[in-house]
């Protein structure tokens, strides 16, 4: 019977040394680029960077106003008893 694990040490010691050489490679330039289109897409998103600063409050809506509002935008979403959709199968 022929003894194959020195085979087989011999492969995985190729493995190990192919793996460890690869730990050395250089980055690529997705690496280098890591990251970039996520803070540029954040800082696009930042209207005024100094709003943080400003201790005057914001100008919007009277609180009634946007109650009313939002009451309104919430019935927008309930469903209308009055309308039903109904399907007749007409058997021919």
């Amino acid at each position: 019977m022929e003894m194959k694990t020195p085979k087989a040490l011999m492969r995985l010691a190729l493995g190990l040394a192919l793996l460890g050489l690869a730990g050395c490679y250089p980055p690529s330039a997705l690496e280098m680029d890591y990251g970039n289109s996520v803070r540029n897409n954040i800082a696009q998103q930042v209207v005024n960077p100094q709003a943080g600063f400003n201790p005057k409050p914001a100008v919007g809506l009277a609180p009634q106003a946007a109650a009313a509002e939002q009451e309104k935008y919430d019935k927008s979403f309930k469903a209308d008893e009055k309308k039903s959709l109904e399907m007749k199968l007409l058997n021919q």
